[in-house]
């Protein structure tokens, strides 16, 4: 390009117009993650920029092994960072429309009118669509991250759920255990979107089966409690009273240490094996 023709357009992207209009988007349409949630992102593109590893070098310089290269970086840091971004961000509207709802009920005297029943109150739709669209963005990154992590291996496996399975026919070495010993840790705890045999997941029944409403509003002398829908609130864990956002914070923490753990991991073992090629 003609250094003056890039220095035009530097100068252009970086005058208070364009800075504005720049600012106005990520203000009314953008979302950041925290650092804290960045770092496995930025461990990988350290790996694969700092400096480049041999791998890349002849993927990237052979046409026929190129597109591994675009699927195995972006596979990471646009699919799976841009996805696990999505569910922090219906995470949270789930969390705001939970506090929202609370805050305003409580300054009505329900109490005193309804005795000892109880009332339950519908029309929480918006409320569901936050729902179902974070057990769908969940399964997502967890399949893009299966998908992701094949590429290593010049493979589209997209799988989450049998991702163990589809690592154990592989030439077994640091990379192949490692993932399987991560995948074996975390499968369990994401059974809400992982199917298995006749029992369909959360995921499953909203996309391909039944609307799954994010529970029912009830008022009591208790005050209010979200009970049912989609997490059995009440109705499957041993603590009655716990909240949508006790379990939706466990589903959060567990999704953070998977992909903290697959990436970290992940990583370290190519680095090794790759050391050793």
């Amino acid at each position: 390009m003609d250094q003056d023709v890039f220095e035009q357009m530097f100068q252009s992207f970086a005058s208070p117009e364009i800075q504005g209009c720049l600012a106005a988007v990520t203000s009314i349409a953008g979302f950041e993650l925290l650092t804290v949630d960045r770092q496995p992102f930025l461990y990988f593109h350290n790996y694969v920029t700092n400096p480049q590893p041999e791998f890349i070098t002849k993927w990237r310089s052979d046409p026929q092994l190129e597109k591994w290269y675009h699927r195995f970086v972006n596979g990471f840091l646009g699919d799976v960072q841009n996805t696990f971004a999505c569910v922090l961000y219906h995470y949270r509207r789930l969390k705001a429309i939970e506090s929202a709802v609370i805050e305003e009920i409580e300054k009505f005297d329900y109490r005193r009118v309804i005795g000892n029943s109880t009332i339950a109150l519908g029309n929480t739709l918006a409320w569901d669509f936050e729902y179902q669209a974070f057990i769908l963005a969940y399964r997502r990154c967890l399949d893009y991250l299966a998908r992701a992590v094949s590429t290593y291996f010049r493979n589209d496996f997209h799988s989450f759920r049998a991702l163990g399975k589809f690592l154990g026919k592989l030439k077994q070495g640091v990379v192949t255990q490692v993932l399987i010993s991560v995948h074996e840790k975390y499968s369990p705890l994401f059974e809400f979107v992982l199917s298995e045999g006749n029992r369909k997941s959360l995921r499953d029944k909203i996309s391909h089966y039944e609307y799954v409403p994010v529970g029912t509003i009830n008022l009591s002398q208790r005050g209010f409690v979200l009970a049912g829908g989609g997490e059995k609130l009440g109705l499957s864990h041993n603590n009655g009273a716990v909240t949508l956002s006790e379990v939706l914070d466990s589903h959060i923490t567990n999704l953070k240490g998977c992909v903290r753990e697959i990436i970290f991991g992940f990583v370290d073992a190519v680095r090794v094996e790759q050391s050793n090629v």
